[in-house]
């Protein structure tokens, strides 16, 4: 038994001593990853942004074409009922992971994996390569800004220092504080920074509605 001392000392040394290279190759690893995933981000918001030139004018036209919408024939609606367009049986399919509410702006949205053009189209992306909902680290949480008031994250500009934000999700409810709120380069991943004490959601967006040429970004904080 004495004689595999030395060797556990060894051993042991050497855990101890790899520590820290370990430690920095996981960084690196995953700065690489949200790198990645940050980056596709912009792809999505420019595309947004080329896809929906005039939605601010349908925006505007919106009531009337509600109101002509009323005075449908109740057939004609209920034919539309029983024959739902393509996509919205396939949105349908997609399984949320949480549920985002910030009061104060009216934000009710559900919460997807993966912060891709076909979940943002429905809803709030997480990014997966950053921590889990409720977890020590940051959450990050990318959903378009629209250009329909109400929509999305249209309003996010509106959220300030101390509101709070909401995210329910397998069963528990978070509630976040916010404490930080900045716009940023698209290319600044300073935002997806993280610790090994707090717990941090990231919501991102992109700025000004027309142009979308910069990140707006809103953190909130789980007060322990």
């Amino acid at each position: 038994m004495k004689k595999n001392i030395p060797i556990m000392l060894i051993i042991i040394g050497l855990i101890i001593g790899l520590y820290p290279l370990g430690d920095r190759l996981y960084t690196w690893y995953w700065q690489n990853k949200a790198m990645e995933a940050y980056n596709q981000l912009d792809a999505i918001f420019v595309e947004e942004q080329l896809e929906n030139p005039t939605e601010l004018g349908r925006a505007q036209e919106e009531p009337q074409s509600q109101q002509q919408e009323q005075e449908e024939p109740q057939s004609q609606q209920e034919e539309q009922e029983e024959e739902p367009p393509k996509s919205v049986v396939q949105e349908k399919k997609i399984q949320p992971i949480g549920i985002i509410k910030i009061n104060n702006i009216k934000v009710n949205l559900p919460i997807f994996e993966g912060a891709t053009q076909k979940n943002m189209k429905v809803g709030v992306g997480w990014m997966k390569e950053t921590s889990g909902i409720g977890e020590v680290g940051n959450t990050a949480l990318a959903a378009h800004r629209s250009h329909t008031f109400g929509r999305f994250f249209n309003r996010l500009d509106e959220v300030g220092l101390g509101d709070e934000i909401i995210i329910i999700s397998n069963g528990e409810e978070y509630k976040y504080k916010v404490f930080n709120k900045v716009v940023v380069e698209p290319t600044d991943l300073s935002v997806l920074q993280r610790n090994n004490k707090d717990r941090i959601v990231t919501l991102i967006t992109c700025t000004p509605i027309k142009t979308a040429t910069h990140r707006l970004i809103i953190q909130g904080k789980i007060e322990e």
